[in-house]
């Protein structure tokens, strides 16, 4: 038996006065089927479709003080795209998330309790029963097709619980509910078909999905466009406009054409949709679905508990290592401020595009979007499109003389880079002390001679 928790965070909690605690959720979940036709505009019926026991887990970072508790508990549905519990959000968002929050992962889908190898990120990587057989033997994961209730049921028992309090008596004033690259696609289907329904969350981080949602059962549980023999081709799905809470999508360069596949109805470029009082969609100007601030702490992680892995580490040199921490915990907070008092974030421009890719500056850097100092004030080219590593970007240093071109001495690169940043901050693209942080990067970034 191992001594943590399964996806124990490589983040040092005590510093930030938080506690890391794990606790067992078991009850009966329905599976849902479609019901009627899904279109694009997200008003996706659902009907039952079976009944089934299951027993997973809840993994909870909590305030130690209670007294810091700011009445928000962010609920992640865990990503399995690697076969295995990953809480990619957390590590995006913890910056923001450790400053009040309560943050609570669900083991939501079958992969990451059942898996018994398969992972891309090693032989060793495997699921919660095998991984730990003395500590999760007694889970049961019956499928997927019954993911969407179990994490309505963990929402649910966070507000009002049955037996042990996973939040040890914390008020809960706000549920949000967040998911991350193929937990996004999930978030979508739950805010379109089950939400309407369950009611559980009074939020959703809908944060780097393509331009399609995830199956709700057997079946696809996508829509489709006709093709040369009927309907067979997927089709752009968006963020049902009669949502009654708010919804905040966070969209990187990566989603825009590249995780859908390329150009067409499976991107996210093809599911735009304007916002309203409801819906709000930041694209991040120089940002990857996958980038180095997430390859630095799930390296970490990862080796912390399973030893040998592939080496992340080596991809982080090459990778993109843009703004998007920055962006999301900015967003966080005012998603948290939309829910609790009502007041909308900014709205911002997507990201310029043509028909079949991003429309770039003479420095490499995408136009449009949620623009921050890093792209502003360039010293280097991000993109969130492949170069090295699919879905990773890259960041290439510009070159000497257009540095000195753009910048003759260091002091008109900090002073530029710190009206930048003054914008981002002013516009609520980034929190003020992010920018405080990234202004003292870059007075320690040496330009010219």
């Amino acid at each position: 038996m191992h001594d943590t928790p399964a996806t124990a965070t490589s983040v040092d909690l005590p510093a930030y006065g938080y506690t890391e605690h794990e606790f067992f959720l078991s009850g009966t979940a329905t599976a849902f089927r479609e019901d009627g036709a899904w279109d694009s505009d997200g008003r996706w019926a659902v009907a039952d479709a079976g009944q089934a026991p299951y027993r997973t887990r809840l993994l909870v970072r909590a305030p130690q003080d209670p007294e810091r508790f700011n009445g928000t508990v962010v609920v992640e549905w865990l990503n399995v795209s690697g076969n295995v519990d990953v809480d990619v959000e957390f590590g995006y968002m913890h910056p923001e998330l450790l400053q009040g929050y309560a943050w609570v992962g669900v083991s939501a889908q079958a992969a990451g309790v059942n898996s018994t190898g398969g992972s891309p990120l090693g032989p060793d990587v495997v699921g919660l029963k095998a991984w730990d057989p003395q500590r999760y033997g007694p889970l049961h994961h019956p499928g997927d097709a019954y993911s969407y209730d179990i994490f309505s049921q963990a929402g649910a028992a966070l507000r009002a619980p049955r037996g042990a309090d996973p939040l040890a008596g914390l008020t809960v004033e706000r549920l949000v509910a967040a998911g991350q690259s193929q937990s996004a696609m999930r978030m979508l289907t739950y805010v379109n078909a089950i939400h309407p329904r369950a009611r559980v969350f009074d939020g959703f981080f809908v944060h780097s999905r393509a331009g399609f949602g995830a199956p709700i059962g057997s079946g696809t549980g996508l829509p489709k466009l006709d093709g040369p023999n009927g309907p067979a081709v997927v089709a752009p799905a968006r963020i049902r406009t009669d949502v009654d809470v708010p919804v905040f999508q966070v969209i990187t360069e990566t989603e825009l054409f590249e995780l859908g596949g390329g150009a067409g109805p499976r991107s996210f470029v093809a599911a735009r949709q304007p916002d309203t009082e409801r819906i709000r969609t930041w694209e991040i100007a120089g940002a990857a679905h996958s980038d180095a601030h997430a390859l630095r702490i799930l390296h970490t992680q990862y080796t912390a508990q399973f030893g040998a892995v592939r080496d992340l580490s080596a991809m982080i040199p090459i990778v993109n290592d843009g703004p998007q921490a920055q962006v999301v915990s900015s967003a966080l907070r005012a998603l948290r401020t939309w829910v609790s008092d009502g007041v909308t974030p900014p709205s911002a421009e997507p990201i310029e595009t043509t028909d079949s890719g991003i429309v770039r500056d003479r420095f490499g850097n995408a136009r449009g979007g949620v623009r921050t100092p890093i792209v502003d004030v360039p010293i280097g080219s991000l993109t969130g499109e492949t170069v090295h590593v699919p879905n990773n970007g890259a960041t290439v240093a510009l070159d000497t003389d257009t540095l000195a071109s753009l910048y003759p001495d260091q002091e008109t690169y900090v002073t530029r880079f710190s009206e930048a940043t003054d914008r981002a901050v002013a516009a609520g693209f980034l929190r003020f002390e992010d920018g405080r942080t990234l202004v003292a990067a870059a007075r320690s970034t040496r330009i010219g001679g």
